[in-house]
């Protein structure tokens, strides 16, 4: 592997099922494995494996070695649950795989979850501060990432992995926390119901791979069905060889009933709400005026969608849903007039004593003097009004650039945020602009945006933030962190608000 650039980013996405690890600026990460550590059962059993003998078994070494390893996960549904597997994963990314040199050299981009407790944020920035010794961090929730990954910075991410589903609303750069549905649903629950599925065909998994196994089924052959109960008829049995040589046999409708249970949480015998109540649930948090900016821009995002039909299946269902809530506003109009402005003289009160403003001197006015006497400067000073014949034009004090979404909360050139003390736009008892256009069917109102590999979407969204020359502004720096513990826990709006 080639030498990063100096100072380049790292690039740190710690999820439940893979780890993520590369360098801003690299369209995919550099290394990709499985979020799994692996400790040695027997030691006799392994004698013959050399005199190179590890006491633990990171990622990729772990599976190779499952037979005979106790594997663990050490992040489980978002959360860590073992602080020792998860310093090991850290080391195994710093100094086997990217093997940094000088952390002094290369600030962090750490990717965390949405619901990140502040406590569990200071402690990880604790141990890439005083444990690893880098200089500067930055943590920014995954969803944001995958909103930028796609270009935009108003979404609905849906986004899926091994452990959790989130549901995040954003709106011009913000995240809206009320909002955020977390469901229990995602990769693992299918392989759950694929495995009880598999049991009621008399086929049982008992082997230390049988994770792994179910995984790749899930991954090469399941399928998202239009109609579950009038499936494509598919006469066939998909044959999957296991490790001991032999070949099992799958059942056709095992293979669209086993992802069913994202919409069916009952086939577990959970009473988890389903993927398309949670997402109205969400939108039922926010003023029913935004409704159509999110439901245009819907970001799907994770590795848990990666089987077919599953954005046909989602739409399907969210329009039967989404008809019963009436007309739904169309997104908000971006205003393009140029606003017209006239200057006109004034009159003011007549001044008896004026300062020059090239000496300084203090002059009597009183005779009629418009030139000073000490050093012949114009005390005359034409005076303007200006007069605004439409609204105000919406400047950004940072960049003095004028602006024409008035509604908008960030300069789209520079990111600055517009007025801190605006009252946050997305409750529903705040006025909103009047909007007189509606979506004629609900059919025409989703919209979908995939990124090229949903499994890496997240990485591409950060490779890209930490890309930019601007973007070594926002990093914070152990002093920083020392002196104010909060800083960690700003929103990514302000960041922006202060640096860009």
């Amino acid at each position: 592997m080639s030498k990063p650039p100096q100072g380049a980013p790292i690039i740190l996405d710690i999820g439940s099922g893979y780890v993520k690890a590369g360098f801003a600026g690299e369209p995919n990460p550099s290394h990709i494995f499985p979020c799994i550590t692996g400790k040695r059962k027997y030691k006799s059993v392994m004698v013959d494996a050399g005199t190179q003998m590890h006491d633990i078994y990171v990622g990729d070494a772990a599976m190779k070695l499952r037979g005979v390893l106790n594997l663990n996960h050490p992040i489980q549904r978002g959360i860590i649950t073992s602080w020792e597997d998860y310093y090991e994963i850290l080391n195994h990314v710093f100094y086997t795989l990217l093997r940094i040199e000088n952390p002094q050299n290369h600030p962090i981009i750490y990717v965390e979850s949405v619901s990140e407790q502040k406590d569990i944020r200071e402690y990880i920035a604790r141990v890439l501060f005083e444990t690893h010794q880098f200089h500067s961090i930055i943590m920014i929730p995954s969803p944001l990432l995958s909103c930028f990954s796609v270009g935009l910075t108003t979404a609905l991410v849906i986004e899926s992995g091994v452990g959790i589903t989130w549901i995040v609303p954003i709106i011009n750069g913000q995240i809206i926390y009320r909002a955020i549905q977390r469901l229990e649903l995602a990769g693992i629950d299918i392989n759950h119901n694929l495995e009880l599925l598999l049991m009621r065909e008399g086929i049982s998994l008992s082997s230390s791979a049988s994770s792994e196994i179910l995984r790749q089924i899930k991954e090469e052959n399941c399928y998202f069905a239009l109609d579950p109960d009038n499936p494509n008829k598919t006469i066939e049995k998909v044959k999957y060889p296991l490790p001991d040589g032999s070949m099992m046999e799958i059942a056709p409708h095992i293979l669209y009933q086993a992802p069913e249970v994202i919409f069916d949480p009952s086939m577990i015998g959970s009473n988890s709400p389903n993927l398309p109540e949670a997402i109205i649930k969400c939108l039922n948090s926010i003023d029913k005026s935004y409704w159509g900016d999110l439901l245009t821009h819907i970001i799907l995002s994770g590795g848990n969608f990666l089987q077919n039909g599953f954005k046909e299946r989602l739409e399907l269902e969210l329009n039967s849903q989404i008809s019963q809530y009436g007309p739904i506003p169309k997104p908000h109009k971006i205003e393009t007039e140029r606003q017209v402005k006239t200057l006109q003289p004034v009159k003011s009160t007549k001044k008896f004593h004026d300062t020059c403003p090239k000496c300084g001197r203090i002059v009597d006015l009183s005779d009629g003097k418009i030139e000073c006497p000490e050093c012949g400067a114009s005390l005359q000073i034409t005076q303007i009004d200006i007069e605004i014949k439409n609204l105000a034009p919406l400047k950004c004090p940072l960049c003095n650039k004028e602006i024409d979404d008035k509604t908008s909360l960030f300069c789209p050139y520079c990111g600055h945020k517009l007025a801190k003390d605006r009252p946050e736009v997305l409750s529903s008892s705040d006025k909103v602009p009047e909007i007189l256009e509606y979506f004629e069917s609900s059919s025409k109102i989703l919209h979908f945006f995939l990124p090229d590999n949903l499994q890496t979407a997240i990485f591409k969204g950060a490779s890209i933030l930490g890309s930019l020359p601007s973007f070594d502004q926002i990093f914070i720096t152990h002093a920083q962190y020392q002196q104010n513990r909060e800083i960690l826990s700003r929103d990514i709006s302000e960041i922006f608000s202060l640096h860009f």
